[in-house]
């Protein structure tokens, strides 16, 4: 019994070394003071127009210049244990996520994008770097296969920006009360339809959809527990629960304890593609390899779109 009881405590250690930063985290969170975030937009305007919504929320996001979380976690469809996470972004459309099973284990994942590629990498992949140009995405035949833009990504964790390039309707009230907008995106490959639902009484959008010039549902993130950091008045969602095209189940995102506009930019080897041994870059918008392989990576077709064309088609009116 002796022996026993001296083990407990060593295997207490040994479980914190090997994947307790998750309940480290969870545990400063659980008694750190959390201070209600102010609503975006005034209470007082309970019939807010368009532009009052569409700048709130603008303002918003663009004053995040950068953000990092060395806490952040990843809850993987398939995987039991949420992976540990480190998170980076800088304007304009830098950013890195880095997945590890514990602070102290190999690296499993890792995608990101600089100013001219985007990058995708899993240690149980098909023993290659997926990556792609900007430039040469719109208009290439990968991206009936791989439909979500890094711009997607970015709006999905917070960074979220009504373009005055696109064309908005709305608000449209729903029948929980919260508002609609409905986005319409001209690309090289159509009309793509933004969805974002937004909390009628405080501003925060809630959920995000986007659908094919075809009405078909590619995408959709949805956000809560939402905060605000101190320091710059930043209101941001700390869980995003995100679901694209032929992903089997939805991922959650946990941003932590995420630090907001850094004086000191990042480094810029923090967005260069990293080589992995072992493992050959493959360029997905390169029109020799879509010859040689036709379809690159597995698509699942959604059950069908949560917004009907009826319902698109009611708000235009």
């Amino acid at each position: 019994m002796k022996t026993a009881s001296r083990l407990i405590p060593v295997l207490l250690v040994c479980l914190c070394l090997t994947g307790c930063a998750q309940l480290q985290n969870q545990w400063q969170q659980l008694f750190r003071p959390r201070e209600a975030p102010p609503p975006l937009i005034p209470p007082s305007a309970t019939q807010p127009t368009l532009e009052q919504i569409t700048t709130a929320i603008n303002r918003n996001s663009q004053n995040i210049r950068n953000l990092t979380s060395e806490n952040a976690s990843i809850h993987m469809p398939g995987v039991l244990i949420p992976l540990h996470t480190r998170l980076t972004f800088e304007r304009p459309k830098r950013f890195r996520i880095q997945g590890f099973v514990s602070t102290l284990s190999g690296q499993e994942f890792d995608f990101g994008s600089n100013d001219d590629i985007f990058w995708l990498w899993a240690r149980r992949g098909m023993g290659e770097v997926w990556y792609f140009r900007h430039d040469l995405y719109p208009t290439s035949p990968v991206r009936s296969a791989f439909p979500i833009d890094p711009e997607w990504f970015l709006e999905a964790i917070g960074i979220i920006e009504f373009k005055p390039t696109d064309q908005h309707i709305g608000p449209n009230r729903m029948a929980d009360g919260n508002w609609e907008i409905i986005s319409y995106r001209q690309t090289p490959s159509g009309q793509f339809v933004k969805r974002t639902v937004i909390d009628s009484k405080n501003g925060w959008v809630l959920r995000q959809e986007l659908y094919t010039p075809q009405n078909e549902q590619i995408a959709s993130a949805e956000s809560s527990d939402f905060r605000i950091d101190r320091g710059t008045g930043i209101i941001y969602a700390r869980q995003i629960t995100v679901w694209w095209q032929g992903m089997d189940g939805k991922m959650t995102i946990n941003l932590g304890s995420p630090t907001f506009n850094t004086s000191t930019p990042f480094a810029r080897e923090m967005f260069v593609m990293p080589v992995f041994e072992g493992y050959r870059a493959v360029d997905l918008t390169s029109p020799e390899l879509m010859q040689q392989r036709g379809v690159i990576m597995p698509t699942q077709m959604p059950t069908g779109p949560i917004v009907p064309q009826a319902n698109i088609q009611t708000v235009i009116r």
